[in-house]
């Protein structure tokens, strides 16, 4: 197996439980990026180059290979071990133009993340499909809403099977254009570490985010895309002037790698205490009493660690593309608190009945057993037997 990280190093994580899934009789190469993306990565910051690059894409499918060799890391799984390498270390056997250089064999399946940019896109994808080798997609988020600018989310971009986190995301997908039955669930290996969060309990995952265990934690997580941006932000700063003197209450922010790169994060009092690089997010969710953030992806984990979330987009809020969130509203029910509700739940978080998080929780997230890189692991071995990727079981069922 070939697995492409992509130009973002956090996506490490997305791999981490599919590659403790590899055993003795299996062979894997899986490169990442050591340095974090930024957008000229993905696009021409010149206009006019930009729409050069789409016109030779699109018509002739050309476009330059930015590939780097001193960007990406390399690890080989071999021995029953994965080993980090230097690429002229590998054995020249199949030569590989994505990467400007050779292969020890011919994968037998490729796995990718965000396969709708970057290097993956432009150059993984179409070699793959002229060497006739199966590439599968994991899904980069938890799609929630159909919305007018996720029309990417409809194209597999040649990938032979997206693995998405459960039913609620598959039907997104297909109704952004994609084949319902090429959207497999697995869940997302990237909550395979909450159960072993949860057995550590809520003091201790205090203590590893730094927060204060006699006080209530509040969670606000931020947004990039505007008008919800300038909507949350408003809310965001009405929160830390009301609390930031409540000894009994103490803010912690999240913001979004996004707002980061740009620099558009808000600027809040320096007595927040903000989490900006390197936070293990699921001790962050974990160690939360509430969560108060848009409805994105972390939605699934909030409900793995049943903790408290207040959505702050209100379909009736007059944002554009507020009404989008109706039927995610009405699936989540009152297991989500909304704007009318948010300092009843900060200063009172309620508890849910875990029964009805569980059946909520299948539809978004599907299993939070720790075992959904091996479910993805298994879905890449069943396409590289050539067997119909839509005719996949999940081993536990």
């Amino acid at each position: 197996m070939l697995i492409h990280g992509s130009e973002h190093p956090h996506h490490y994580k997305t791999f981490a439980s599919i590659l403790a899934s590899f055993s003795l009789e299996d062979e894997g190469i899986f490169l990442i990026s050591n340095q974090e993306a930024t957008s000229k990565d993905f696009a021409p910051k010149n206009f006019f180059l930009h729409k050069l690059r789409d016109i030779f894409w699109d018509w002739f499918k050309i476009n330059i290979n930015r590939y780097k060799k001193n960007r990406w890391d390399w690890s080989i799984y071999t021995e029953n071990k994965w080993m980090n390498i230097r690429q002229k270390d590998l054995d020249k056997e199949f030569k590989c133009p994505p990467i400007k250089g050779f292969l020890p064999w011919k994968p037998d399946v490729v796995l990718c993340v965000s396969p709708h940019e970057g290097h993956t896109k432009y150059q993984l994808i179409p070699w793959a499909i002229k060497q006739n080798i199966p590439i599968i997609s994991i899904d980069h988020g938890c799609p929630l809403v159909v919305f007018p600018f996720g029309n990417y989310r409809g194209s597999m971009m040649g990938c032979n099977a997206n693995a998405v986190w459960g039913e609620f995301a598959a039907k997104i997908n297909s109704k952004q254009g994609a084949n319902r039955e090429l959207q497999i669930i697995t869940g997302t290996p990237t909550i395979d570490d909450i159960p072993a969060k949860k057995k550590l309990g809520k003091r201790n995952l205090k203590k590893r985010i730094g927060a204060k265990l006699n006080s209530k934690m509040v969670l606000l997580m931020t947004t990039h895309r505007e008008p919800l941006k300038t909507h949350c932000d408003n809310i965001f700063q009405e929160i830390c002037e009301r609390y930031i003197l409540d000894d009994n209450i103490e803010i912690h922010v999240k913001p979004h790698p996004v707002e980061l790169r740009n620099n558009s994060f808000l600027k809040i009092d320096e007595k927040v205490k903000i989490h900006k690089k390197d936070v293990d997010l699921h001790a962050l969710i974990g160690a939360s009493d509430v969560i108060i953030s848009p409805a994105t992806s972390v939605i699934v984990p909030a409900l793995a660690m049943n903790i408290p979330f207040v959505n702050l987009l209100d379909p009736n809020s007059g944002i554009e593309d507020a009404h989008l969130y109706s039927p995610l509203i009405e699936m989540l029910g009152n297991l989500i608190g909304n704007v009318s509700e948010l300092h009843e739940w900060i200063k009172n978080p309620p508890v849910h009945d875990e029964k009805k998080i569980f059946e909520v929780f299948k539809k978004v997230g599907y299993k939070c057993d720790g075992k959904n890189g091996k479910r993805v692991f298994d879905l890449c071995k069943w396409a590289s037997l050539n067997k119909s990727v839509s005719q996949w079981k999940d081993f536990d069922n």
